[in-house]
């Protein structure tokens, strides 16, 4: 006899080197849930609201470089999960997201809770299927896993029917068999792009998230040094590239400004950015005119799709790299050279005068009541490790500052959501849980963590270690910023309605208190480094929630 349909699920997980399973069961989850005790090798952290488990997945799952499991509850599951779906499918998170599903003797009758589960998931996801025999699970699940690891990664749920899960399974388990690849770009594109950034006077590299499963920032930061290139930040919802490199400018801003960004630059070179112009807000085509503008990517969707572009080229950034690194070498006359040295110190000097400012803001900022969002930012980077790893980075309030002050030198050292809300407090869980030997800091915003809040129950049930310093400016201080971004110079001003929080407060340690969490709200600056440093050094879940100043301003 072979194995029931549960246990060859339980089985095929840990043939895939599955620790955690994160998730919100139900009743059509109840044969999954049965399997569980029988394979405490399996540990099931629960989350009270969807958007938790998923959350979680998607943090662990960026920080281990593999996919995560989540179970969710049938239709009303999976719906309250898409929001977090959306953001795995849009940070190419690979998860498997099990989804139980009424009996198929009576699906057809429409019963309590059914949906079409596939329909329903294939938008958001890079995959969904449905298991229609027993025999199939092991198969389904291999296929599952294949293509959430592959690139480019991303979302698969898979449908469970509860009546399958009792079902007889003959075939061996086995773990999926990826594939094995490694992209080295065409030798002729190869030789295009170094002799464009041989003849460049002002080249500009784009990094990307794509850079980072493969480790391709030490490569491209040695050819950004071999070309003079300045380096900015196309896409950045996980660290890419060293923060204090002497030629790191900082990110592209999501709130426009892109084409002043790029002006100026005659070659652009974008690694592994995906989409990088993924604004919030409309602008037209930002590449200059007279730009030639080349893309290295593992995903040909991502590249020349919205603008006309001078060169596409699939291939792994790291190899790609090292591949224009070997051509330069061999292109770059004397003279190039030099040149490329000038411009290398001409914008470590630039930068060098930020980084100067940045400190000199700090300091004028120190003293303000209420908290200014650069001294909280400040306190934090004094007092955390340096090898902590940070999810989010305070909203609006706190995006500035923390470009400005923290330097992360080392790989998994940033996680971000994407556009929708509530990834921070429970993806901080996540990354914990696959970093355990880091210290990991989640950078919060108030009205982010209302969105997922049943976050901090899950925290101390588990005694996830992880401390949250919430940037609380009790408003949507993005509303603000582009409603004021949207009258311009019209005479109209904004009462912006539903924007400001006001009564009752949205207080954030409270909430956490309510759970048995170390947690404090600090309103004095007096206050903050050592509610801070009691936070960092508690050995357990931790929060500290800092009233800061709510004024806003229309920046890029």
């Amino acid at each position: 006899m072979g194995l029931i349909g549960k246990h060859a699920v339980m089985e095929q997980f840990l043939a895939e080197g599955i620790e955690y399973v994160f998730g919100n069961p139900g009743s059509t989850e109840l044969a999954f849930m049965d399997a569980l005790q029988d394979y405490p090798q399996l540990k099931y952290v629960l989350g009270l609201h969807e958007t938790v488990p998923l959350a979680m997945a998607d943090g662990y799952a960026r920080a281990t470089h593999k996919p995560a499991v989540v179970n969710v509850h049938i239709a009303p599951g999976i719906a309250n999960a898409m929001s977090m779906v959306y953001n795995a499918k849009r940070n190419n998170t690979p998860l498997v997201v099990t989804v139980g599903q009424q009996d198929t003797r009576f699906l057809l009758t429409e019963p309590m809770l059914s949906a079409d589960l596939v329909r329903f998931a294939q938008p958001w996801v890079k995959w969904a299927g449905e298991i229609l025999s027993a025999k199939d699970i092991p198969m389904v699940l291999r296929r599952a896993f294949k293509v959430a690891a592959e690139p480019p990664q991303g979302p698969v749920v898979v449908s469970m029917p509860q009546d399958l899960m009792d079902g007889e399974v003959d075939e061996a388990i086995t773990p999926t068999t990826h594939t094995v690849w490694t992209v080295r770009p065409d030798a002729g594109a190869v030789e295009r792009i170094a002799r464009a950034l041989a003849d460049a006077r002002n080249p500009l590299i784009l990094t990307g998230d794509n850079m980072a499963p493969h480790y391709a920032a030490p490569h491209v930061a040695a050819l950004a040094e071999l070309a003079g290139c300045e380096v900015m930040q196309g896409t950045g919802r996980q660290w890419n590239f060293p923060t204090n490199h002497p030629l790191y400018l900082g990110p592209l801003g999501f709130l426009g400004g892109t084409k002043e960004s790029l002006a100026g630059h005659d070659v652009i070179l974008a690694m592994g950015t995906g989409n990088p112009f993924n604004a919030l807000f409309y602008e037209p085509n930002p590449i200059p005119s007279d730009c030639t503008y080349i893309h290295v990517d593992i995903d040909p969707w991502e590249m020349g799709k919205n603008y006309p572009i001078a060169l596409s080229v699939l291939g792994e950034p790291g190899a790609a790299a090292r591949d224009i690194i070997a051509a330069l070498e061999r292109i770059q006359t004397p003279a190039g050279r030099t040149a490329s040295q000038e411009r290398s110190r001409a914008i470590t000097a630039r930068i060098t005068k930020m980084r100067e400012d940045a400190e000199a803001q700090l300091k004028t900022d120190w003293d303000a009541n209420p908290i200014s969002p650069m001294r909280l930012m400040g306190e934090v980077r004094d007092v955390t490790p340096s090898d902590a790893v940070f999810v989010g980075a305070g909203g609006t309030s706190g995006r500035e500052p923390f470009q400005k002050l923290i330097q992360m030198t080392q790989p998994n050292s940033y996680y971000d959501g994407n556009a929708s809300l509530g990834f921070p407090l429970p993806g901080t869980l996540g990354v914990q849980l696959a970093l355990p030997d880091r210290p990991v800091i989640g950078l919060l915003r108030e009205g982010d963590s209302m969105y997922s809040i049943q976050g901090l129950w899950t925290a101390v049930k588990y005694n996830i270690p992880a401390t949250y310093v919430v940037f609380n400016n009790a408003s949507y201080r993005i509303l603000k910023q582009g409603m004021v971004r949207y009258l311009g110079a019209s005479e109209r001003k904004s009462d912006f309605p539903a924007m400001n929080f006001g009564e009752p407060k949205i207080n954030i340690a409270a909430q956490a208190q309510v759970w048995g969490m170390q947690a404090e709200r600090v309103e004095d600056p007096a206050d903050l480094r050592g509610a801070i440093r009691k936070a960092v050094a508690h050995n357990g879940p931790s929060l500290v929630d800092v009233v800061i100043d709510g004024s806003y301003r229309h920046h890029f």
